[in-house]
């Protein structure tokens, strides 16, 4: 996937998670099992994309460093 989709993707997830965090709460004041689970989900996929891109980058540095030290 390329950095530019995960960006759009992550851009859509977190106005899912903005729109699902501000209906959590119930205006009786309890709080919505399923938009919970919904918050759950969106917030693990998100979470994955950046371990996704850190371990990219994590990647791309190491070898970076490795090329810098060769002559």
């Amino acid at each position: 996937m390329s950095p530019k989709s995960n960006l759009d993707k992550l851009v859509k997830l977190q106005e899912e998670y903005d729109d699902a965090n501000r209906s959590v709460i119930l205006p009786t004041g309890g709080k919505d099992r399923d938009t919970l689970l919904r918050l759950s989900d969106v917030a693990g996929q998100m979470a994955r994309i950046h371990e996704e891109e850190a371990a990219e980058m994590r990647r791309v540095a190491g070898q970076a460093h490795d090329l810098a030290l060769t002559k």
